[in-house]
């Protein structure tokens, strides 16, 4: 098991403090276990990064947060291509930072970018702890952060932000229950940790790569960066993932191989148990299949007044007078109906949350006249939104 060196080690240096101290100086800027830092009350913080795990020689810096400002106390090196890291560090409320390549989990493949990661810790005096750093730990940390500098304890904060980031990320997974903070959640079912609350970190990690690598085939500069840079604004400035964004994890999800996840990772984290991750996978992707049978119809029974039905999860088309016999109220979920004279849907003519049926209708009068677009998708009642279906009609 890869967390035998790091056992020995810990052992190593309770050995030397309880020495006296002669062989082993706590308050040295010498770093004591790894790197460098500078006060007189430490201990040990150890962890694991991770985007897939980060490999050898990825930096760990580790900064002290007070107020406004912050200041790097200690740094060091992550060990072997695992993302293992251990440091000595004073107390307090500390920010953990992880520059490097990553092994990408979804094609066995080492990023060629750096990836920043960060997680936030309140580091008891003389408490040995140990932290994951993830994409869900730097989602929730500036949120954090903020909440903490409005007079909120970390407790609180972290319970807030992390309730935010998985409302976000809602709209793609739904409700996945978990109950440990992400702090706590490893890709791997290490001793101490939940396995279904691993299961959802490494989905969204997954999820994560297979958004990013599909996308740079159609926009090159395109970057794991530039993803966690846009969900990490929409959770501070509390706004739902743009429609691109979404689209690309929605069509990611799709993609996942639970197998090749699990067999990918089993290959650098050798003796590991994998989180099973395919869980998460089937549990999310029902929900982002699109209405079924979107069908429209023009009626002239009223020449006066000529309008446009939809139909949509019903297996007769519109045009077919039996069709209202299969108009039915959502259960479980809503709708969301778009039309605009835009195929883009840029500016939508008419939108709708919240409809409750499987049918609309409405008249050519308030469309104008030309090629408009409709489309159609499920929200359902714990978060999660369906791709659209989408058609197109003639407004004469």
């Amino acid at each position: 098991m890869k967390k035998i060196t790091q056992l020995a080690f810990f052992l190593l240096v309770a050995l030397l403090l309880s020495c006296g101290g002669e062989s082993y100086n706590a308050a040295s800027n010498d770093g004591g276990i790894s790197g460098t830092g500078n006060g007189s009350s430490k201990s040990s913080l150890a962890g694991s990064a991770y985007k897939g795990p980060f490999i050898q020689d990825s930096e760990v810096n580790v900064l002290k947060i007070e107020g406004d400002s912050s200041s790097i106390i200690a740094s060091s090196q992550v060990q072997a291509n695992l993302g293992d890291f251990i440091l000595e560090v004073e107390p307090g409320l500390l920010s953990v930072a992880v520059s490097g390549r990553f092994y990408d989990e979804t094609d066995a493949t080492y990023s060629e970018e750096t990836v920043n990661l960060k997680a936030l810790v309140n580091k008891d005096p003389e408490q040995q702890a140990n932290i994951f750093v993830n994409a869900l730990t730097l989602l929730s940390h500036d949120l954090m952060v903020e909440l903490i500098n409005q007079g909120n304890s970390y407790e609180q904060a972290s319970s807030a932000a992390e309730t935010r980031v998985k409302t976000l990320l809602a709209a793609v997974t739904g409700d996945i229950p978990t109950s440990q903070p992400f702090i706590n959640m490893n890709i791997a079912n290490s001793t101490g940790t939940t396995s279904g609350d691993n299961a959802y970190s490494l989905y969204i990690s997954s999820l994560f790569s297979e958004a990013v690598n599909e996308r740079r085939v159609e926009e090159p500069q395109y970057s794991m960066s530039t993803l966690l840079s846009t969900l990490r604004a929409d959770i501070l400035n509390d706004k739902p993932i743009d429609d691109a964004t979404l689209l690309s994890l929605q069509e990611a999800n799709g993609r996942l191989d639970a197998a090749s996840i699990q067999q990918n990772l089993e290959a650098v984290l050798i003796g590991e148990t994998i989180a099973p991750v395919g869980d998460v996978i089937e549990a999310v992707t029902p929900g982002l299949v699109p209405p079924s049978n979107l069908t429209t119809f023009t009626d002239a029974s009223n020449p006066a007044s000529f309008s446009q039905r939809f139909c949509f999860d019903m297996n007769l088309d519109c045009s077919n007078p039996k069709h209202k016999a299969e108009i039915v109220n959502a259960q479980g979920f809503s709708y969301d109906l778009q039309i605009d004279d835009n195929a883009d849907f840029s500016s939508p003519i008419v939108s709708l949350q919240d409809w409750q049926r499987n049918y609309y209708e409405i008249e050519h009068a308030s469309l104008g006249s030309g090629t408009r677009y409709f489309r159609v998708r499920k929200s359902h009642d714990d978060g999660q939104l369906s791709l659209w279906a989408q058609t197109d009609f003639v407004v004469p």
